[in-house]
């Protein structure tokens, strides 16, 4: 049985799709209690699974929308692995997977249900099979995290951040200083590094020593992830001048680490340690939530919390940016 079948093109030249009609007279017998043919009800994998075609246009969507390289990756990939939910109209393999999966699992689906217009199908299906983004043990896992695991504390961290780099080129070395510095995700600050280089007029706010996300949101303003500023000092920006362009850091920054040296690649640890640290400075988290691209949904951030942001910058972050930067090259 085909799954989805071409309808139109849209501005952007994407394929949208939809069930065939063959796939809904199926539905709306089994909603009057006849029962379907076995052989049609069954999704046809190995088929549907190298729809290249089909996969390509729903990757352009993805990347339409805004989603980050490894966030397209990761849908593709369940998409390609769950697409027999939406197909079947049927979620019960869903209960059955580890909390992590099912998550990525729903978010693929989600967004390849919006993406063949049968989102309300979708949200019909969690609804009928109580599904939940997560098991609600959010909470103690948090708990735990930062209560007994000791392995991840801030100087492990730190020393973790120091030892790689002892062993990197300088090129890697700096990829690794610069996302501490700047708390920001590995792909944003690769897209930040690039643009200090080619858009410094419009990206680099001298003045103010900080770095323009925001002027570009079709790079750093995303569905669920965005960074709208940086704070720079003139080693910072040095750091990134000095970096060459390339269209990716990661893979060649996790062969080295990893493959070739035998280290955990834990490049997530750079965004914690610059949260953690400028927590224990005595910054606020309202503040750090802002370096690091989160905006809080609360009364009080959006209607009475207005700070002399520029004063924070440069007699409260300037001075910890030093000191954690001196920390990280000792």
């Amino acid at each position: 049985m085909e799954f989805m079948n071409k309808m139109v093109r849209n501005d952007n030249n994407l394929s949208k799709y939809t069930l065939n009609d063959k796939y809904s007279e199926h539905n709306q017998n089994e909603s009057s209690g006849c029962k379907r043919d076995e052989k049609d009800t069954l999704p046809n994998s190995v088929r549907f699974s190298n729809d290249d075609k089909f996969w390509n246009d729903f990757k352009i969507y993805l990347i339409n929308e805004k989603h980050s390289q490894s966030s397209i990756r990761d849908k593709i990939s369940y998409a390609r692995r769950f697409y027999h939910v939406l197909e079947k109209n049927d979620a019960s393999s869903l209960s059955l997977l580890t909390t992590d999966v099912k998550s990525h699992a729903m978010k693929a689906l989600a967004a390849l249900s919006k993406f063949i217009g049968m989102y309300d199908s979708w949200l019909t299906l969690i609804k009928k099979y109580n599904l939940k983004w997560s098991n609600g043990s959010g909470s103690l896992a948090t708990f735990k995290t930062i209560f007994e695991d000791n392995g991840k504390d801030l100087k492990s961290m730190i020393d973790w951040i120091k030892k790689v780099s002892a062993i990197l080129p300088d090129e890697y070395k700096n990829i690794l200083l610069f996302n501490t510095l700047t708390g920001l995700r590995p792909d944003e600050a690769q897209k930040s590094i690039w643009l200090i280089k080619t858009k410094e007029k419009e990206y680099i706010d001298k003045e103010r020593g900080i770095l323009k996300h925001y002027q570009f949101p079709s790079i750093f303003l995303r569905q669920t992830k965005n960074a709208y500023v940086s704070v720079f000092n003139d080693q910072i920006l040095e750091i990134a001048k000095r970096t060459p362009k390339r269209e990716s850091y990661y893979n060649s920054l996790r062969k080295k680490i990893a493959i070739k040296n035998g280290y955990d690649m834990n490049m997530y640890y750079c965004r914690k340690v610059f949260a953690t640290y400028f927590r224990n400075k005595g910054i606020e988290p309202e503040i750090i939530d802002l370096l690091q691209g989160r905006i809080s949904s609360s009364v009080f951030v959006n209607h009475y919390y207005r700070p002399d942001i520029n004063e924070i910058i440069t007699k409260r972050i300037r001075p910890v940016l030093d000191e954690l930067r001196n920390d990280l090259i000792q």
